[in-house]
């Protein structure tokens, strides 16, 4: 569960050596540019050479189908793809951009990590450039504030977005790169619930793990970052369905009620009890789910003797208020960890939660602390 990069950036920062590992591609694509800083300037050159040989169209007059032969031109040859009712979420003459982008970023034939950092460009770019409201509370929205925006002609200057993304880049390279050029930052795309295997398979056994998982109340990333993923060609466009199925929570199998404390047994009644069957089997998931990667977590810093640090928020589930620090800490004496809260604060973005009745929101956040027993 490596996020988008921030401890992997302040352990580059430290010079430390680190393994990180997320469910999401993007996730990990953004870890690993972030955390591997490149010559800044060489970066911005690239850039700046894709440009002048793209020659971004600014007609918001290009129709549907010309469009629509840019995107099979460049689905034809290379892995890059458009989503999924792509005029719903782009007008045309950005796609149309976005297809010489990428073109351009396959033609100048980049080193792998430099090809990753031009992506990732693209990638914080994508959104803003969207009829998505970019600031919606749901994971990805044309909301009524954004139809009425495209209404009054709002329109997107692609150049100048990839520009600002590329400054913000080479800026955070430029950081890094007075500070450490020792660490050793290794990013795989895996499971939290195999944790242990990935670290033997990559011959790191961490000491100290800091992660944060889901909370049951979050934007759910699947849904947020399809735009991203087939355009960058992480997933294809068929198997953006099935994707959500690997993440915390989210399977399909038969959840196993014998594993909650009774603390968890009792929410998992409530909301049962009150006719939320659905909520109540996927809220048994998330903590099955849960139990799998702390005892994960449990195997890796028992053999290093180290100690590991989960940041998580509470949450309402259908008006049932579910204090998640506490399941996991229910949960940790069966895996063989020993607990304690050494932080609790107040959120001040709620940006990443679904809306919920009544507007209950994500409020609090606390910071537990696990060791070995």
């Amino acid at each position: 569960m490596a996020g988008c990069g921030t401890v992997a950036v302040e352990a580059a920062a430290l010079g430390k050596s680190g393994l990180f590992s997320d469910i999401d591609p993007l996730a990990c694509l953004l870890t690993r540019v972030k955390s591997t800083p490149l010559n800044p300037e060489k970066l911005i050159s690239a850039v700046e050479a894709i440009i002048r040989e793209w020659q971004p169209t600014e007609r918001p007059g290009v129709r549907r189908p010309e469009a629509r032969r840019e995107i099979e031109d460049l689905e034809k040859s290379t892995r890059f793809r458009a989503p999924p009712n792509v005029f719903h979420w782009f007008l045309p003459y950005v796609a149309v951009n976005i297809c010489r982008f990428l073109r351009g970023v396959e033609r100048i034939r980049a080193a792998p990590q430099e090809e990753e950092a031009l992506l990732a460009i693209l990638a914080g770019t994508v959104r803003r450039v969207s009829k998505a409201d970019p600031n919606t509370a749901s994971g990805l929205e044309v909301t009524s504030i954004r139809k009425k925006e495209l209404a009054s002609g709002l329109q997107f200057d692609i150049v100048k977005e990839l520009r600002r993304r590329t400054r913000i880049v080479a800026k955070g390279y430029r950081e890094l790169l007075k500070v450490s050029n020792q660490s050793h930052v290794v990013v795989v795309e895996g499971d939290a619930r195999k944790w242990s295997d990935i670290c033997e398979r990559s011959g790191l056994i961490p000491d100290l793990v800091i992660t944060s998982p889901c909370y049951m109340s979050a934007i759910e990333y699947w849904r947020r970052h399809k735009l991203e993923y087939c355009w960058l060609g992480l997933v294809n466009p068929t198997d953006i369905a099935s994707i959500r199925r690997r993440f915390l929570g989210m399977g399909e199998e038969d959840p196993n009620i014998s594993d909650l404390s009774p603390y968890l047994l009792r929410i998992y009644k409530t909301l049962k009890g009150s006719g939320f069957r659905t909520q109540a089997l996927d809220f048994v998931r998330y903590f099955n789910d849960s139990l799998l990667w702390l005892g994960e977590v449990s195997k890796v810093i028992s053999e290093s003797q180290g100690t590991a640090y989960v940041v998580v928020g509470t949450n309402k589930t259908r008006g049932t208020y579910v204090d998640t620090a506490r399941g996991l800490q229910d949960m940790a004496s069966e895996v063989g960890l020993r607990s304690k809260v050494v932080l609790r604060y107040a959120l001040a973005n709620y940006y990443m939660q679904y809306p919920t009745r009544d507007n209950i929101r994500i409020r609090r956040e606390t910071v537990l602390q696990f060791v070995p027993n």
